[in-house]
Parts: structure tokens; sequence; C-alpha cells
């Protein structure tokens, strides 16, 4: 496969889980197996080869992160092309965008393995916080999350008890870091072209100054609500 992207011969397709796990099974670190709550699947193709395998769900924590698609799991072959994965996350978005109320998605990278997000930020993501230290169970050199252990599927029952008897074991990873995506926008297209802000006291709006120019030169000055100068900063609602 050629190692530069060619976007006309890409192909993104609806897909179900079972098409993909293969993908998984050889080039994700938590292997082909998953606990549910799988809401959308996605497959990508490149001169009709199948190069990666994305799987959507609803957050765990759906109450912090409303109207949030959660990316459970992607993918894409070692082979595939520079900027493959920023390219399907893009479509993924574009998808998000235009079939659902969705405004935003929500995915982790888990420093135990040595995932920064490199990839989540180069497709635009920010990120929005770490969660708590992370468990996880290591059976037959697959890693499952905890959630495994109390779902009804006959992996689980072999895995609960695979862990009783100490083949298995519960280890505690370091914290994986939580990265947001903003899906819609209520005034502006892309966050990071967005000139700086600042805060007028008196008004409690935040006005827009283009670079370039005098914050006082009031021809250039819009005015954004002071409750979207919080969603750029989601840090203090954490």
């Amino acid at each position: 496969m050629e190692n530069v992207l060619d976007k006309n011969s890409c192909e993104i397709k609806e897909c179900r889980f079972k098409d993909i796990r293969h993908i998984f099974e050889e080039f994700h670190y938590k292997k082909g197996h998953m606990g549910g709550g799988i809401s959308m699947c996605f497959a990508m193709y490149m001169s009709g080869e199948m190069v990666g395998g994305a799987v959507l769900g609803l957050p765990r924590h759906q109450s912090k992160y409303p109207k949030s698609i959660d990316i459970r799991r992607m993918a894409c072959l070692d082979s595939s092309p520079k900027n493959s994965e920023s390219y399907f996350i893009g479509q993924i978005k574009r998808w998000v965008r235009d079939n659902t109320d969705n405004e935003s998605i929500l995915s982790y990278s888990d420093i135990t393995v040595g995932h920064f997000g490199t990839i989540y930020k180069a497709s635009g993501f920010y990120e929005a916080g770490r969660t708590a230290k992370s468990k996880y169970v290591i059976w037959n050199g697959k890693t499952y999350h905890p959630r495994s252990l109390s779902i009804d599927r006959d992996y689980s029952y072999k895995l609960r008890e695979a862990v009783k008897t100490g083949e298995a074991e519960i280890k505690t990873g370091l914290p994986k870091i939580i990265w947001i995506l903003p899906v819609k926008r209520k005034k502006y297209k892309n966050q990071y072209e967005m000139p700086m802000l600042r805060t007028d006291n008196q008004t409690k709006e935040a006005t827009r100054v283009q670079p370039g120019r005098r914050k006082n030169h009031r021809k250039v000055q819009r005015t954004l609500p002071i409750t979207y100068l919080r969603e750029q900063n989601p840090k203090e609602s954490l």
C-alpha cells in the first residue's frame, strides 16, 4: 500500500461489529472483545481494501457528557498511509454532524500503554481532563475492561472464573486522557481559527478582537456570550 493518502480512493461505510472485529484483533491492544454499548460501526476502505474500523457508543457518564458520542474503539492497519486515522475521524465527525444531534465526540487515550493522544490532537480534539486511575483485566494475553466481569456474555462467565482461579489478573493502570471534539458550533466553524477573546467585566461579555488590530478598534469587534467562553474552557467544569 502506498504511503500517501489518496482521499479519492477512500470510502467510509457503515457496518456491523463482526465485519471489523479482525482489525481490532490484530491492530488494537484491547483486541476484538467488546462489552456491549455499540451504537454504530464504520469500516474504512482504500481502493476497495478494508484498512480500518471504528466503533461508536454512548458515553459511560452520559450526565457528564450530554449530547456526546464516544469513539469506543478505532484502529487502522499498520500499513495504511500517513494521516489515515485523522482522515477517518474527520469523516466520522461529518457523519455525526449530519445524522445525529450530538454536539461533540468523546474519546480517551490510555497512557498505560503509551497512547498520549497524538492522533486526537491532529484531528482537532482538545484535552478535557483525565480520568481516575484505570483498572483492567489481563487474561490469555488480552486486555479486558473491568465491565466485562459483570455483563451477561459467555466470555464474561469464563473471565470471572479465571479471576477466581488466578488465571486472569486485575491490574491498576495510569489515568486516561479525556479528549473532546466539538461537532456543532453556535457561531464559529473552527474554534482554532477564532481570534483571541478578552472579557469585559462591566458587560459580562467576551469581546472578539481581530489579530493585528488595536483592542479598542470598535469597527472590528463582535461579542460572544460569556457562556460560550465557559464552553471553550471545559476543564473548569470537570
